[in-house]
């Protein structure tokens, strides 16, 4: 596993392109009156060394203003949609559980017609400290994709809005509030370039970490 997670890392840093991943940035909508996390908010989508059925999607917040992501939803489109299944893979410093979420919905998703597939969700269970609220933390929930659904469909899916993320954030800031974001489906998802190695080593690495 060591051997094919180093590679992994290598070919992405020579592809020219950065087709093997892509950054995925985030909008509220809510506007609950807590201080912007749009610039601190990321997932970092990576195709899977040697499967090219699955996709993994890492979660960051890079923190500066205090927050934590409590609960992560997909809506996977109607009616065939792009995603058969998923599963947390990899999680430094949370406690997330897959499959469910408490709320059940992404609050404010009906005024953005976000509509939450059935099982592909995720909670922090408790209190927010066992969310993603520390720059170190990270969750990475791999999804199988459907038969015939290409890393490539999967990005543009994400960028067209035809798949979408949505993250319920509590404990915002000075308010303590909480507010959603809903990934940007606007124009394609931004390729990281073959110069973001050190970016495109949490990718590659996330079996090393969560094997130690």
């Amino acid at each position: 596993m060591r051997a094919a997670c180093v590679l992994c890392v290598a070919g992405l840093i020579v592809s020219a392109a950065g087709a093997d991943t892509v950054s995925v940035s985030f909008h509220n909508i809510t506007g609950n009156g807590n201080e912007d996390l749009a610039g601190q908010l990321r997932v970092d989508v990576c195709s899977v060394v040697g499967d090219a059925t699955k996709a993994d999607f890492i979660f960051t917040n890079n923190v500066g203003i205090t927050s934590s992501i409590s609960e992560i939803y997909f809506d996977n489109g109607n009616p065939a949609g792009h995603v058969a299944s998923g599963d947390i893979v990899s999680q430094i410093g949370t406690e997330f559980e897959w499959g469910d979420a408490s709320p059940g919905d992404l609050p404010g998703g009906n005024g953005v017609g976000f509509e939450v597939t059935l099982g592909l969700l995720a909670d922090a269970q408790g209190n927010p400290s066992k969310g993603i609220n520390q720059a170190s933390d990270s969750l990475t929930i791999r999804l199988m994709m459907l038969d015939g659904v290409t890393f490539a469909d999967l990005s543009d899916a994400l960028g067209n809005g035809s798949l979408r993320i949505g993250m319920h954030i509590r404990s915002i800031g000075r308010r303590e509030g909480s507010d959603s974001y809903v990934n940007d489906p606007v124009g394609p998802v931004i390729p990281l370039p073959s110069s973001a190695g050190l970016a495109l080593a949490g990718c590659g690495l996330v079996g090393l970490r969560r094997r130690r």
